[in-house]
């Protein structure tokens, strides 16, 4: 047990983290066949862990298919493997991938805007700043015009309430007057 924790301090990439945890592994194992097993005894347990365990995992096909996957994957993770390949390279690939729709939807924009460019005439573009200068003027017209406006609608709201209130007034009245009307004439064929 010794042996195998000395010999793996000295790999990269093993942590002591990990060492500890293969030590009270290899405890546990102890403590259940104990510690002067022969190498031969040792042997033969460990086959037959191992022919447990192949039994068991034969039980579970998509453990089988991951198992003979198991040294394409560990080839993938190996940090030597990964080296081999500059990131920035795949990172690269990727990011042009990744963009090609948009790098096509901008060349498009770009034909579009070359076809397009030969439509604007710069012979109607040579009065713009005379043009500019007539628009200061209207622009303030407009203006005016618009507050005007404003101004005028206001009026007419308050001058739309004020008949709406005179003729509450005068639907009030009427009906007042028709009341008392309605009086008078019972009140006269009563005396009659």
């Amino acid at each position: 047990h010794y042996y195998i924790t000395n010999n793996l301090s000295n790999m990269v990439g093993v942590t002591p983290t990990d060492l500890a945890m293969l030590e009270d592994r290899v405890e546990q194992l102890e403590r259940i066949y104990g510690k002067n097993a022969s190498e031969k005894e040792a042997v033969k347990i460990l086959e037959e862990l191992n022919t447990k365990v192949d039994k068991m995992l034969g039980k579970h096909p998509k453990t089988q298919a991951l198992l003979k996957r198991l040294n394409e994957l560990s080839t993938y993770t190996d940090p030597g493997f990964i080296m081999r390949y500059d990131p920035s390279k795949f990172i690269q690939q990727e990011y042009v991938v990744g963009s090609t729709n948009r790098m096509q939807k901008a060349a498009s924009d770009a034909k579009q805007i070359a076809d397009l460019k030969s439509e604007v005439n710069p012979g109607n573009l040579k009065n713009v700043p005379e043009l500019e200068k007539k628009m200061g003027p209207l622009t303030l017209k407009c203006l005016k015009l618009h507050d005007d406006g404003e101004a005028v609608n206001k009026e007419i709201n308050e001058l739309v309430g004020k008949w709406n209130e005179i003729l509450n007034t005068l639907s009030e009245q009427f009906v007042t007057w028709d009341n008392i009307l309605r009086e008078h004439e019972e009140a006269a064929k009563d005396n009659e």
